[in-house]
């Protein structure tokens, strides 16, 4: 009998260990979810890297056209619960394309490129997200608030708001 309870442990103890180590599958629209807004978070990471270039390098300076329209856009994302990867991707382009100087534009470049290059280099590669819970994709998806971008606790929000700081400086705002 007692070899019968050991031997019972043994297979139900193996039976927890191998459940534990199998992943479950994502959610099929959480993977799509984040497929998606990953040009939201492209663009918010954006602006911390128009602060980085901004403070680093003078001759790389916002003109006052150029703040102007950072803090139009930045106030519009601050006044939005929601950002849809489509008008993210849109005001991405614009920023990149209608706004940056071709030499400002390849500062950011290079620092985005830094930064990805940093990331691999890390061990973090885990994306989060997997299958349930109530994270911002899981809010994505559901079709509620989602605007990453003014997270103040991410270093996306952080990025984002020394700029509009530093932005509101310069206009005298």
């Amino acid at each position: 009998m007692k070899k019968l309870l050991l031997v019972s442990s043994l297979i139900a103890a193996l039976a927890a260990v191998s459940a534990f180590g199998q992943e479950t599958e994502p959610d099929p629209e959480i993977q799509e979810a984040k497929e998606a807004t990953v040009v939201v978070y492209d663009l918010g990471r954006f602006f911390g890297y128009v602060h980085t270039m901004v403070t680093e390098d003078t001759s790389l300076e916002l003109s006052g056209d150029q703040l102007k329209t950072f803090y139009d856009i930045m106030k519009e994302i601050q006044s939005t619960d929601r950002i849809e990867p489509e008008w993210a991707e849109e005001t991405l382009d614009y920023l990149e394309l209608d706004v940056l100087s071709p030499s400002q534009l390849m500062e950011v470049d290079q620092l985005a490129l830094a930064r990805e290059e940093s990331r691999e280099e890390g061990t973090g590669t885990s994306q989060g997200g997997g299958g349930t819970g109530t994270g911002p994709l899981q809010t994505f998806v559901a079709g509620g608030a989602f605007n990453p971008i003014i997270d103040e606790t991410k270093s996306i929000g952080e990025g984002f708001f020394e700029l509009y700081r530093l932005v509101e400086k310069k206009l005298g705002y």
